[in-house]
């Protein structure tokens, strides 16, 4: 079943180990302290000092831990890891008589340092680096006991979780699991392991910090929008077509990339026809486009006919014969002009 734990534990590391991590490059150092549990294997066939029984040899499990650790995190969701634990506040205990019939008795605490060296996968899930993580990698344990000490080679798995109430301070939870922490004076066959349940507090310091925000100022610009009376209009007509209702809604949708925006609208006509004439059908003609724009949620600050003011034709279509040619040759003049004044952020 740990095996089954563990292996979760690996994929889900893998699965989510592209998510974004806070502070790449940086240094992480905390320290913890909880509840620690050892586990022993073969103990129905473990011999110490003599006795052979796993009925006169008990076992405290139940102790403490402390841990103190320092990691680099290389990128969005890998570091490596260096850590010292502190396992004490267990006990061995064995009664009985040995070979020759000799009662032994006794037993003694148990103390564990182990030093871990480990990778550390890491999902967070905050911009500040809260995260949930899997470690694993080697160790090496001193491990004492009724007098006599040991070191052995081992490893490492465990998983956590860590809350950041900041980018540089945080809250992790963990659970580690160390293989082969110590045999005692008992046969090839055993070995004890440890476990560390603990709860402590993380300092995150240096990385990549974020870059400044672009310093931007407001600057005026302005947009002038051409509309062809022959699109917005029938000919010698201010009611506004389908087509002339869609080209209003385009200016107001270009607007939208300023801030408060302001719509000034002249109407224009071509120069056939009398000046009082073309002055009403090109004021007509700017209310109707002003119209439209209110019905787009707009309300221009002017609307104002020129009649036949401003040609753009200028006198291109002077040697014109003939008043369909010339109607044509004038197009350009019969159109409604949309200016729209506004603010947009340029970079400093």
């Amino acid at each position: 079943m740990k095996l089954n734990l563990l292996a979760a534990a690996v994929l889900t590391a893998f699965a989510f180990g592209s998510a974004n991590a806070a502070l790449p490059d940086s240094w992480t150092v905390g320290a913890a302290a909880g509840y620690s549990y050892g586990y022993d294997h073969s103990f129905d066939n473990a011999t110490i000092n003599g006795i052979r029984s796993k009925d006169v040899i008990s076992y405290d499990q139940e102790g403490y831990g402390v841990k103190l650790y320092g990691e680099y995190n290389f990128n969005n969701w890998f570091g490596l890891g260096l850590g010292y634990n502190y396992i004490g506040g267990q006990a061995l205990h064995y009664e009985g008589a040995d070979e020759n019939d000799h009662e032994i008795k006794g037993g003694s605490s148990l103390h564990f340092n182990i030093a871990e060296l480990y990778g550390r996968f890491a999902y967070t899930y905050d911009t500040k680096g809260s995260d949930v993580f899997f470690k694993i990698g080697p160790t090496y344990t001193r491990g004492s006991w009724d007098g006599d000490s040991d070191g052995r080679l081992g490893g490492v798995a465990g998983v956590g979780v860590q809350y950041a109430f900041t980018p540089n301070f945080a809250v992790r939870a963990g659970y580690d699991y160390f293989v082969n922490t110590a045999k005692l004076e008992l046969d090839s066959n055993e070995r004890l392991d440890e476990s560390l349940l603990y709860l402590g507090f993380q300092y995150t310091f240096g990385g990549a910090q974020p870059a400044a925000p672009v310093a931007k100022k407001k600057v005026k610009t302005t947009q002038t929008h051409t509309l062809d009376a022959g699109v917005l209009f029938p000919f010698d007509s201010s009611k506004l077509s389908a087509d002339g209702q869609g080209a209003v809604a385009n200016v107001v949708q270009s607007a939208n990339q300023l801030e408060e925006a302001e719509f000034e609208v002249y109407g224009y006509t071509d120069r056939i026809g009398s000046d009082a004439y073309n002055n009403k059908l090109s004021q007509k003609r700017a209310d109707a486009v002003t119209s439209e724009l209110q019905n787009n949620g707009v309300t221009a600050k002017v609307s104002e006919g020129k009649g036949k003011a401003n040609p753009v034709t200028g006198n291109k279509c002077d040697g014109v014969k003939g008043r369909k040619a010339l109607i044509d040759c004038l197009a350009p003049d019969r159109r409604v002009e949309v200016v729209v004044s506004g603010l947009t952020s340029e970079v400093k």
